[in-house]
């Protein structure tokens, strides 16, 4: 694997031009935020990494599977969550104890060993959205896309679950890719950062965190300067 790097990147939406010879470079094994308003383009840029949208241009760093987690978890609600988590792992490995010790020991990672046996309709959103979690990062790809999964969720649980996103990310390293509209968000886990303008899309700010993910808190004195670039980036056209 390498970077991802997306370079004269072209497609839109019948006549509304998205992206127009766009370049950018995700780094690997990194967390990689991209902020920008509603309708800007983040979802579409995730859908082109994903393989779901046509486009013309080049992009290199994106070999094989993908995983990728919804702004909705998506899970099927008439199964478990255990049956949801092995549905997605049975094409893989075919070793049924195997499977079972892969969600087991994910689950813990995640705290949702409770709720395994449970119908999707029967845990919070909190849980749900740590199972889409637990969901993308049993399957083994190299590159993760979250199109923005917190959004609904109470800012305590957020900042539980992106620190959950940085320690996996910690035990098996992946190319991040994290679209939100959410300062907070991307100061808790990026590496690196960009925020999106668009008609058609264009990087207005881009920098790089370097602060000890595991131990950031939003009250760390040397995120401010981060906090008020991010914020006049974002409302620099409101």
């Amino acid at each position: 694997m390498s970077d991802i790097v997306v370079k004269n990147l072209n497609c839109g939406y019948g006549d509304k031009v998205i992206f127009g010879g766009f370049d950018v470079t995700f780094k690997e094994n990194e967390i990689n935020v991209v902020l920008g308003g509603s309708g800007v383009g983040k979802t579409t840029l995730l859908n082109v990494l994903a393989g779901l949208k046509t486009y013309d241009g080049e992009i290199s760093g994106v070999d094989g599977e993908v995983s990728y987690i919804f702004q909705k978890d998506r899970l099927i609600p008439t199964i478990s969550v255990y049956k949801n988590l092995d549905l997605i792992l049975r094409s893989v490995y075919k070793d049924k104890n195997n499977r079972k010790k892969m969600i087991e020991e994910m689950a813990s990672l995640v705290e949702i060993d409770d709720v395994l046996h449970s119908l999707p309709n029967e845990i919070s959103g909190g849980q749900a959205q740590r199972v889409a979690m637990a969901r993308a990062f049993l399957y083994p790809s190299k590159v993760l896309l979250l199109d923005e999964p917190f959004k609904a969720l109470d800012t305590a649980l957020k900042s539980r679950l992106i620190k959950k996103l940085v320690e996996l990310n910690s035990i098996e390293p992946r190319t991040v890719v994290f679209v939100t509209h959410a300062i907070d968000e991307c100061l808790l886990c990026a590496d690196e950062y960009c925020v999106f303008e668009d008609n058609p899309v264009r990087i207005a700010l881009e920098g790089r965190i370097a602060s000890n993910k595991k131990a950031r808190t939003l009250t760390d004195r040397d995120l401010e300067v981060e906090r008020n670039k991010l914020l006049a980036a974002l409302t620099r056209n409101a």
